[in-house]
């Protein structure tokens, strides 16, 4: 007898992410996405805890789910360790979605277990297109979709519109006795406004406001419209500087530790490393608070501390903003502190050897983790 996996499930995640080895790269950007958009995760090996047993925190991790997502490709038709987890979510009743990124035919054990109506493929370009489309059906199926604030209209734009200005007629002379005053209320025309407001007085002798104070008002706007719209664009950053550990420090314009910033608006991907010779190893830990989205990466020594001529550490934020520091491989134990955000940031570690050539050793996805009590 199978559960109803959107009733009974109790676990701390919506979605089981199921892949292989090979595709990896994918398996870490699907979950990124997913989890952006408030549906939780699990995936291996990251929702491991330290000394668990591998293969029954593999069968908690699907019981406790809603969704199992499997990345099918060429490796996943041919992996024992994918044919397990998708024998399991079957036994247990799981809705499972394949998610094709390869056009290859399913093995007949792998045809048997998703032989499901909820199959995308993703095999052509452009891959985020794709996986937006899976997480909309991931929504749908679980009945999660989530609402974009409304931004509230300004007390200015709520107010009733404006009512036209009334421009007084000149009474005519009274040796014209054939001309009778106008009593109809004549609404000026563009040309008479902006003619009204370079500096003619009407003949009511309304006062005109100070054209100088209303340009300079004007540039003002303008100035802080256009900054506002290139710092959200990405166009500008305001400068950093840097703390004593060669960190850059928090921008003041945004406070990433705030539930209330912008996080996860870019799915971001990370890149193969480039493998150090052998005993030139460097080791390298990079981690996120979860408490204040601190981003420590920290040196841990290695064979190879007196080749590297020049580091730079790249942490690129959910939102699509970057920030960096360096690292001192000639002291063990030397640290970078960068401000992260409460989403899904990516970190990456590149040197330059003496010999000219510049590696990434380091290209990794930082979760940001909320728990909750039971």
């Amino acid at each position: 007898m199978t559960d109803d996996p959107l009733q009974k499930s109790s676990g701390h995640h919506d979605v089981f992410i199921s892949y292989a080895q090979e595709d990896k790269i994918i398996a870490d950007a699907v979950c990124a996405r997913l989890e952006s958009r408030n549906i939780r995760c699990w995936i291996a090996p990251r929702d491991i805890n330290p000394g668990k047993n591998f293969p029954e925190a593999i069968i908690e991790g699907i019981e406790e789910g809603k969704v199992l997502v499997v990345i099918f490709s060429s490796s996943a038709n041919k992996s024992p360790h994918v044919t397990r987890e998708l024998t399991h979510a079957v036994n247990k009743g799981r809705i499972i979605i394949p998610f094709r990124i390869e056009d290859v035919t399913p093995s007949k054990s792998m045809e048997y277990l998703i032989g499901v109506p909820h199959w995308l493929d993703a095999v052509t370009p452009p891959m985020e297109q794709h996986i937006d489309r899976l997480v909309g059906t991931v929504e749908h199926i679980i009945g999660k979709r989530t609402v974009t604030a409304v931004p509230p209209i300004p007390a200015e734009a709520a107010a009733s519109p404006p009512v036209p200005k009334l421009v007084p007629q000149e009474i005519p002379d009274e040796s014209s006795p054939g001309q009778m005053p106008e009593t109809t209320p004549v609404i000026p025309t563009p040309k008479e406004e902006a003619k009204e407001a370079a500096g003619s007085r009407p003949s009511s002798g309304v006062p005109v406001w100070n054209t100088k104070v209303l340009a300079a008002a004007g540039i003002g706007l303008v100035v802080v419209i256009l900054l506002s719209v290139m710092m959200l664009t990405g166009i500008f950053n305001p400068p950093t500087g840097l703390n004593a550990s060669g960190a850059a420090g928090t921008s003041s314009a945004i406070d990433y530790r705030s539930s209330d910033a912008l996080v996860n608006t870019v799915v971001l991907t990370v890149e193969p490393t480039q493998t150090l010779a052998k005993d030139t190893e460097l080791y390298i830990d990079a981690n996120k608070d979860n408490s204040n989205a601190m981003v420590t990466v920290t040196f841990n020594g290695g064979p190879g501390m007196g080749l590297i001529k020049d580091n730079r550490v790249i942490l690129t934020r959910s939102d699509g903003t970057e920030t960096g520091g360096k690292l001192n491989f000639n002291q063990r134990l030397s640290e970078v502190k960068l401000q992260g955000t409460r989403g899904t940031d990516r970190i990456r570690v590149i040197v330059t050897l003496y010999s000219g050539s510049e590696k990434t050793i380091v290209d990794k996805l930082l979760y940001y983790r909320t728990y909750r009590s039971m």
